[in-house]
């Protein structure tokens, strides 16, 4: 019988960190659920520590199996692969609390009684901010890193992605509808919360449901908000933070071609003025964003995004 939830786990030189993650996942009050691994390509110790684990915890773990990817592919081939009503994603550095689970499917069923089961849905939680100890940096990384879970409109969510991928749950009409995750995704969760945003319902559990663990190896990591983080993207140069801010926009462009006959009028005009941005200059951008309010949270990153892209 195929479990209620699936939880997706990525896996890439994880050696370190995946036997502390494993253990507080399988320690969870839940207990219907498959634990579902792919890994990128590993070289260390992290394919040995998977079958010892999938050996001792049989019918809890899958390996699909190993091979040289990217975070976001290896995320999209698990999903892809997916088979389960629900779905939740793991990093393999993370420490889950022992309720993150049931505590997210309480909120998932109190949306689903109201919109039905049919209605894509995406929850996503808090999470506590530590080092790579686990000592606590921030209780809370949405305080931590000045982002706003309010802020779930589309035209918010197209500069700055406020859902983190390793705290959303998602059923399988909102599964169905990402996939597949384009290449031009910035990365598979936002591409997500874009597609619940614009054709679904988002909603945000105000607790921390796990710890976030902060290292040298983060692909993207938590920074606080200060003056302090922006100057030191100020020395990356106008160049690379365009960049940056370009894939966002080239991202947009290509959700709104796929799901153009779904969206709303004002979203497809959105997006649709999107496509034109590359051959904007410098006032005709600002006009852009400002028209369609799309903008992030807080006055300093606002600031870098109007002076620099």
């Amino acid at each position: 019988m195929n479990p209620t939830l699936q939880i997706l786990l990525a896996t890439y030189d994880s050696s370190r960190y995946l036997s502390e993650q494993l253990e507080s996942i399988l320690a969870q009050d839940f207990q219907d659920f498959e634990i579902v691994i792919n890994d990128g390509g590993s070289t260390d110790g992290t394919l040995e520590l998977i079958e010892s684990y999938r050996r001792k915890f049989p019918g809890k773990i899958v390996f699909l199996g190993s091979a040289r990817a990217s975070a976001m592919a290896n995320f999209a081939s698990l999903m892809a692969r997916s088979e389960a009503e629900l779905v939740m994603f793991s990093d393999h550095d993370d420490v889950w609390k022992p309720d993150k689970i049931s505590r997210t499917l309480e909120k998932y069923r109190e949306m689903s009684s109201l919109s039905g089961a049919r209605t894509p849905i995406m929850v996503f939680t808090d999470s506590e901010v530590t080092d790579g100890a686990l000592n606590v940096i921030s209780p809370s990384l949405m305080r931590y890193s000045h982002l706003d879970p309010g802020c779930l409109s589309l035209n918010r969510l197209l500069a700055q992605n406020v859902a983190s991928g390793n705290t959303m749950l998602l059923n399988r009409p909102l599964l169905e509808l990402a996939l597949p995750i384009p290449p031009e995704a910035v990365m598979h969760d936002h591409w997500i919360t874009l597609a619940a945003a614009a054709l679904g319902k988002i909603g945000f559990l105000n607790e921390a449901t796990l710890y976030y663990r902060q290292h040298d190896d983060n692909i993207f990591g938590a920074f606080p908000y200060s003056p302090f983080p922006l100057l030191k993207k100020l020395q990356m140069g106008r160049d690379k933070l365009r960049e940056r801010f370009d894939r966002n926009i080239l991202q947009a462009a290509v959700f709104g071609r796929r799901y153009a006959d779904r969206l709303a009028p004002a979203d497809r005009e959105m997006l649709a003025a999107l496509e034109n941005w590359p051959t904007l200059g410098f006032f005709a951008r600002r006009k852009l964003l400002l028209r369609h309010r799309i903008c992030k949270s807080g006055f300093l990153r606002n600031l870098g995004m109007f002076l620099l892209t």
